[in-house]
């Protein structure tokens, strides 16, 4: 028998992240709730033991009223709270108190890996004062990241931006550094690299055909096609269920995504939706049944480990990439799949109140904003054709 995993302390936790793991305790001071990492310590049984003896020290000097927080913590983004803000917190230090913040307020996995992304390449301004940083400092850094794409570059620095407005909060800097700099002034904005995913580009009829042609297996077929004949987004895809599937009404619901694993509500209330299926996602769905109807309550699987797909991002490099590739078309991102949708339906003067619902916008300035365009690639048919009602 396996050894049964022993319960942590009360107040103590233990966060995973990119360097490791960090033991954290957890106490309430002045009614505030406070979660204080100890850096320094290895995550071992002694050092638990230690964690709870120094929570349980604290604890009491508070009800004493003699719990002084810069002894204990010196360093900590908590004590401009108790207005005892020191000038010698790092940059990391708001980076990390930021980064906790997201992790309190419940933001999606996805969002917090990012953040951790962000912070990590952050990791040459770690070890500055908060008082040292400077917008000359951000541009220097700007300059020096190559190999990163001025789209990613904003990401980062918003990061950035939303932690060192505490250090402002805190009377520590006048201003924030990072609204004075401006990254197209430093970094190529214009090469394809930078595009945003969701650009509008979609692909034409006979780069679908390509690329279903071109398909390596049958379910990523099933499910390629399935995207293309409902504009559904990939994350909503890896979440959709059998149940959702109503085969005599020849509709599917859409409630829910998978992010990183974890399921999720749709992006939007709006996002939350059902879905008039034409006759070619009916046979998607047909043909995907001999595959995971008995076996699974999701309808699409990575063939490679008979498991639900665990994201978008599964689905992009394990199929989408290389289907792309043999089949020759020109590289774009699966999302691309959902504009293909769009633009379809524009150029076959569908109502665009009825494809803002099956798409879960509002309404149908999105449409109207982004697909107006997009006509030419179809033959301009004023209705749709008559398998899809």
């Amino acid at each position: 028998m396996g050894e049964k995993k022993s319960k942590l302390p009360r107040g103590i936790t233990i966060r995973e992240h990119s360097a490791g793991q960090t033991i954290n305790i957890t106490f309430t001071y002045k009614g505030v709730r406070c979660r204080e990492p100890l850096s320094n310590l290895p995550v071992t049984p002694v050092n638990i033991k230690y964690a709870d003896r120094l929570k349980s020290e604290i604890q009491g000097k508070i009800e004493r009223n003699t719990f002084l927080y810069a002894d204990y913590f010196p360093t900590s983004p908590k004590l401009k709270i108790f207005g005892v803000a020191k000038t010698s917190s790092t940059v990391l230090d708001y980076l990390n108190s930021y980064l906790d913040t997201c992790e309190t307020r419940g933001l999606s996995p996805s969002t917090i890996r990012g953040y951790g992304k962000c912070l990590k390449a952050l990791s040459s301004m770690h070890k500055l004062m908060i008082t040292e940083l400077t917008p000359a400092i951000i541009k220097n850094w700007i300059t020096s990241t190559t190999t990163t794409t001025a789209k990613t570059t904003r990401n980062i620095l918003s990061f950035l931006r939303s932690s060192i407005d505490e250090a402002v909060t805190d009377g520590l800097l006048a201003m924030n550094p990072v609204s004075l700099v401006n990254v197209g002034r430093y970094k190529e904005t214009s090469d394809a690299s930078s595009a945003p995913s969701r650009e509008v580009d979609p692909f034409s009829p006979v780069e679908v055909k390509a690329i279903l042609d071109s398909a390596g297996n049958v379910q990523w077929m099933n499910l390629f096609q399935f995207a293309f004949e409902t504009g559904m987004r990939s994350s909503e895809l890896c979440a959709l269920r059998w149940k959702d599937i109503d085969f005599v009404g020849k509709s599917a619901s859409v409630s829910c995504a998978m992010v990183v694993g974890v399921i999720k509500g749709t992006k939007t209330k709006a996002g939350t939706r059902t879905i008039e299926l034409s006759s070619d996602a009916l046979s998607a769905l047909a043909d995907q049944k001999r595959f995971t109807f008995l076996h699974s309550e999701y309808v699409f699987h990575d063939p490679k480990t008979e498991q639900p797909w665990a994201g978008a991002d599964a689905i992009r490099k394990k199929a989408w990439v290389p289907t792309l590739k043999k089949a020759g078309v020109r590289y774009r991102h699966p999302y691309q799949t959902r504009h293909t949708y769009a633009t379809k339906h524009v150029s076959q003067g569908r109502n665009l109140f009825w494809l803002a619902s099956q798409m879960g916008h509002k309404g149908p300035e999105m449409l109207f904003r982004h697909y107006g365009s997009y006509m030419k690639e179809y033959d301009g048919k004023t209705a749709m054709t008559a398998d899809i009602k």
